[in-house]
């Protein structure tokens, strides 16, 4: 998700990575000047673990370093690379930290520990390589905290207002925290309720009661007497087998997926410079004829994307934050996932991969993958190979 009018998309590999190094810059000056002002911001670094003993706090893992094997990622042109080389099949240690008089800060919720140590494994903000490039310190005088009694539980996460993010990094928590018995359960929760509505839905059919949530948007600074920071399942989008497994049984079983099967191209809009499809009547067309019909999750409420999803033997749909719902998916359907030229991210073939027989293909457009990795995919509107198309739609059946 690139947050820049659409002419200027196309800067955002450039513009970025600017951002991250400016906001590097500026923090030590913004730090200075955030001490005339109750020296709000972080003054040092440290992880949920380092974190919790500085402040006489607790930690308990949730889940330990394991790794998963995933299974070959099959599409066209066969044996593409992938644009993000990290190794998704390995996994850190998942915990759970009490933290007194620890706080949230900002709209991409810094967690910051009574100590003021930005704790940086649960806080890391997209494209920064250190603490201080956090958009957290281009504020050096941020509101004073709202002051929260009792154990406030943290569903925050940067990105938040992404549907993906939101399921995978915020939900997910509350799988987290289940598996950390040693740490008792918050009596109020803080959440991101008030942006998309998919927000709220989420929390209520996961079983949150509305009535306990602190909302982040109306309140982007507070300090809880004891701040519970489950980690997410991971800060990068590895998208771990266990976390796909936990939403399907607390979700689906809330939703009515009864219905006929059906076959869906999930549509994403003309926004140009944003993965649209350059070629998209053709592609239509085409699809038409195999039975398709076209869906736009965004028009539709978190129920209605999960029975979509659960209800389809065939999925068709370019690289963006619906295929989320490719957790909802059922056992023996099949997607194809559609790329800008030469650009192959690896994120949902992950995330398919931990829903039992779920058959996963990738289509990239002919043509070399853009120099800047994933910055420059994201931003890249896609011109689909239609005859490579149609073979995957009947070697498919």
């Amino acid at each position: 998700m690139v947050r820049l009018p659409a002419p200027l998309r196309p800067l955002f590999p450039y513009l970025k990575p600017a951002y991250v190094g400016m906001t590097g810059l500026v923090a030590p000056v913004t730090q200075r000047l955030s001490r005339s002002r109750g020296g709000f911001l972080p003054t040092g670094f440290g992880t949920l673990a380092e974190a919790a003993v500085a402040t006489d706090g607790r930690y308990a893992v949730a889940r330990p370093a394991e790794r998963v094997e995933r299974p070959p990622l099959r599409g066209v042109p066969a044996g593409m690379p992938l644009l993000d080389p990290s190794d998704g099949q390995a996994f850190a240690t998942v915990g759970v930290a009490e933290l007194p008089g620890g706080r949230v800060l900002g709209p991409h919720h810094a967690v910051i520990s009574a100590g003021n140590q930005l704790v940086q494994d649960v806080s890391w903000y997209f494209g920064t390589r250190r603490p201080r490039q956090h958009p957290v310190f281009l504020n050096p005088r941020p509101a004073p905290p709202l002051e929260v009694d009792g154990r406030l539980g943290v569903l925050t996460a940067r990105g938040d207002a992404n549907y993906y993010h939101y399921l995978m990094d915020v939900v997910t928590k509350l799988g987290v925290l289940e598996q950390a018995p040693a740490i008792a359960a918050p009596t109020r929760w803080y959440a991101s309720v008030g942006g998309p509505p998919f927000q709220r839905e989420l929390l209520e059919l996961a079983g949150l009661d509305l009535g306990c949530v602190i909302d982040a948007h109306e309140h982007p600074h507070v300090r809880a007497e004891t701040l519970v920071v489950p980690a997410p399942p991971e800060m990068t989008e590895k998208n771990p087998p266990w976390a796909v497994t936990w939403l399907r049984e607390r979700l689906l079983p809330r939703v009515d997926t009864d219905g006929p099967p059906q076959r869906i191209y999930v549509t994403r809009g003309a926004s140009a410079n944003n993965r649209t499809v350059l070629n998209d009547d053709e592609v239509v067309a085409l699809l038409r004829e195999h039975g398709f019909v076209a869906v736009d999750p965004g028009t539709l409420s978190v129920r209605e994307q999960i029975r979509t999803f659960a209800t389809a033997e065939a999925i068709v749909a370019t690289h963006g934050a619906a295929l989320a719902n490719l957790v909802f998916a059922s056992p023996g359907s099949t997607v194809i996932e559609l790329f800008p030229e030469g650009c192959l991210l690896p994120d949902y073939w992950r995330l398919a991969s931990g829903v039992p027989g779920l058959d996963y293909r990738y289509l990239s457009a002919p043509g070399k993958p853009p120099r800047l990795g994933r910055g420059a995919a994201i931003v890249r509107d896609i011109r689909v190979d239609v005859p490579a198309l149609r073979q995957m739609l009947e070697d498919l059946g």
